[in-house]
């Protein structure tokens, strides 16, 4: 399955200019608050949506990531220079195998109605390979190839992304006459030695094949003395968790044994507790239910007895243990557990990485989540290529800059810049008096 490997971001809130950061199965972003490590999250989930699937729209309000009205994310300038009026967004994809067929998809976001809307789109495999479109005025586009530059008429209505999606030799020819018709189809056949409808559209499979993407709150749902089985829809809190939890074990044995054996090994592993259970009240799926946690060696008590870090950590293990393939995009998943509990989410997140093909972005203030994934590389768990370790440190006229860290096959920092080491591992060195 092709996967992202890298986001660009220009002129977005605190990032002045253009930045990158790599995306790699285990992608930690760490750094100061207010560096904007959760407007990389969001913008992330923005361009795989619409990498993804040619009907989405650039929603920049999608819960968990709520960024506000156009002026809220483009970034700010005063001065002689005038504000800015654009932002763009890219996110690099690449199939299993390497970079050699990889596609670099680039959206430039201008203001409709106080909204981001898509201005233009750029797919591009180098200097000879590539397409381009941009709106230049209400219901006509222009679409520029190698050796090719033409217009087209399409309704206002329609959305620029899914034309260029959906093109086609038939669609275009549609709408595109004499010469410029001429030229497409030569674009068509050029393009990677191809000569049909199908090979054109081949060329962006890579889009279809990423994976689905789960985002979840920093703060998730929480705990019911008492749930009513209304409804199992999936939500960036959580809120869904306990309904799968019951359905699952009412009337799927098969599937409810082995996760709930995970859960439990988790439990053990994390200190968090030894057992959960589904206590149901009555002999129909609408009635209602409870949710109960064993820690230790005491009776099991119901979960809204029990420290919050279950049920903030819960809806996490479930998705993890549930899904393969996915791309997951968290917000502090270390919230309400301690070191013990954080040191084994991050190893459920490398064992989830290594045997369900599951990708994270993981923005985080722990350094045992960090260390954690550290040792795994030094034993060979995971291969520092796996990982991405995106500092964010803020500059005091250019905005924010992204360093992109990796580990080395000990597990040791590689490329960490001056004001990481500063206070990051420093502080390590003062914790044990060899710094001042």
């Amino acid at each position: 399955m092709d996967s992202a490997t890298e986001l660009l971001v220009r002129d977005v809130r605190c990032f002045h200019g253009e930045q990158r950061g790599a995306l790699r199965p285990l992608t930690l972003l760490v750094g100061e608050n207010s560096t904007g490590k959760t407007t990389f999250l969001a913008c992330c989930a923005v361009m795989h949506r619409l990498a993804s699937n040619a009907l989405a729209v650039a929603d920049f309000n999608r819960e968990p990531f709520l960024l506000g009205a156009f002026r809220d994310i483009v970034r700010s300038r005063r001065g002689p220079a005038g504000r800015i009026n654009e932002f763009g967004l890219g996110l690099r994809i690449a199939p299993p195998d390497g970079d050699a067929r990889a596609v670099t998809f680039s959206v430039t976001f201008q203001e409709r109605g106080s909204q981001p809307f898509v201005a233009s789109c750029r797919f591009d495999r180098g200097e000879r390979d590539f397409v381009e479109a941009t709106r230049i005025a209400a219901g006509r586009v222009r679409f520029v190839a190698p050796g090719a530059t033409f217009e087209v008429d399409v309704p206002p209505s329609e959305d620029l992304l899914s034309w260029v999606f959906f093109l086609s030799e038939h669609k275009i020819a549609r709408s595109v006459r004499g010469e410029a018709s001429r030229q497409w189809r030569g674009v068509v056949k050029r393009m990677h030695g191809m000569r049909t409808t199908d090979d054109f559209e081949d060329w962006f499979a890579a889009f279809y094949r990423l994976p689905s993407a789960t985002a979840l709150a920093p703060l998730r749902s929480k705990p019911r003395r008492t749930y009513d089985p209304v409804r199992e829809t999936a939500s960036s809190e959580g809120a869904h968790t306990p309904m799968l939890l019951m359905r699952l074990h009412r009337t799927d044995k098969p599937h409810w044994t082995p996760l709930h054996r995970d859960l439990v090994e988790f439990g053990a592993q994390s200190g968090l507790f030894s057992d959960i259970k589904v206590k149901t009240h009555g002999g129909q799926m609408s009635d209602p239910f409870q949710l109960q946690v064993k820690a230790g060696g005491s009776a099991a008590a119901n979960i809204m007895d029990v420290g919050y870090g279950v049920s903030q950590s819960l809806p996490i293990l479930v998705d993890v243990m549930e899904k393969k393939r996915e791309l997951f995009l968290l917000q502090q998943p270390e919230v309400h557990l301690h070191p013990r509990g954080q040191a084994a989410l991050a190893s459920l997140f490398v064992e989830s990485a290594r045997k369900r093909g599951n990708r994270f972005v993981i923005e985080t203030h722990s350094d045992f989540i960090i260390d954690r994934v550290r040792i795994a590389v030094g034993k060979g768990l995971l291969r520092p290529s796996d990982v991405s370790i995106l500092y964010f440190e803020p500059t005091a006229r250019k905005g924010v800059r992204i360093h992109d860290m990796t580990l080395g096959p000990a597990g040791d920092l590689q490329g960490a810049p001056k004001g990481y080491r500063e206070f990051f591992l420093e502080e390590t060195d003062r914790l044990f008096g060899v710094a001042d």
